[in-house]
Order: structure tokens, then C-alpha cells, then sequence
């Protein structure tokens, strides 16, 4: 600590009414960004058939369907699942990005995602039958990808 002697501005320690200028009214400090849509379908499926032990937690036919706008949501909410109701060694997470390099739970690299190729549905295929072993795995991919073809 310094000797210097705290100085607060008047307008930050005064009581009194909030209001422009005052202690606690809100200013944005930059210019102000319109809100990005979030979809709400749920366009990445995977589903997973669960032994009778864990049948508080599935639908009605057994299964447990992991929903999504997109994979890394899916895998993540399915990587939580498994860690918390089965004893399976979870596997690293799924993938993420540092510095610009993709790291995937295989221990490999890439400069573009894996999830934007045409093998992204064997991918996270690949990683469900990891997280839950000897179970059956039904993995869908409702986005539509747009070709260079249409507008």
C-alpha cells in the first residue's frame, strides 16, 4: 500500500436518488451491440439407449435424446450427463479452441473444426460410443448446409 490518500468522487459516494450520474445507475460504457438470435430448434440430435438402471432418467421408450443447436452444445450436455449419473471414465472434452488451433478430445489439432466438415456426425458418433460404451447411439444432423450452388 501506498501513503497516498483515497480520493472518491463526490457523485460516487453521496446518498441520494439513483439517477444519471449517481452512485449505482447503470451507463453502458460502449456502444451498444443488437442481440444475436439464438435458435431454438434443436437441429443436432443424439440419442442414447440407457440400461434400466438409470430409467428415472429417460424418455418413456428407454432412451435419453441430447438436443442442440449445435454439437459442441450437444456433446457437452451429454459429456455432463455422463459424468454425473454413470461411472464410465469420461473422456476429455469434446473440443475447443485456443489461440486460433482446435484441440479434440483425441489429443489431436486442427485449424478448422472437425464440426464443419462432412464427417461431423461420425465425429460425435465416435465420442457418444466413448461415453456411453456398449449402449446404442443414434446420432442426427438436421442443420441444412447450404452448397455453393444456392444463394
Amino acid at each position: 500500500m501506498s501513503n497516498r490518500e483515497w480520493v472518491v468522487h463526490p457523485n460516487r459516494s453521496e446518498l441520494g436518488p439513483d439517477e444519471p450520474g449517481r452512485n449505482g445507475h447503470f451507463r453502458p460504457m460502449g456502444r451498444l451491440r443488437r442481440r444475436r438470435k439464438i435458435p431454438t430448434e434443436n437441429k443436432c440430435l443424439a440419442r442414447v439407449e440407457l440400461p434400466d438402471s438409470l430409467s428415472e432418467l429417460t424418455d418413456e421408450d428407454g432412451s435419453r435424446t441430447f438436443g442442440g443447436y449445435d454439437w459442441l452444445f450437444v456433446v457437452g450436455a451429454a459429456r455432463t450427463f455422463a459424468r454425473i449419473h454413470t461411472d464410465v471414465e469420461v473422456p476429455l472434452p469434446f473440443g475447443f479452441k485456443d489461440r486460433g488451433v482446435w484441440w479434440w478430445w483425441d489429443g489431436t489439432t486442427t485449424e478448422e473444426s472437425i464440426l464443419d466438415g462432412p464427417d461431423a456426425v461420425s465425429y460425435v458418433e465416435e465420442y457418444f460410443y466413448r461415453l456411453f460404451p456398449g449402449m446404442a447411439v443414434t446420432v442426427a444432423d438436421g442443420r441444412v448446409v447450404a452448397t455453393p450452388d444456392e444463394p
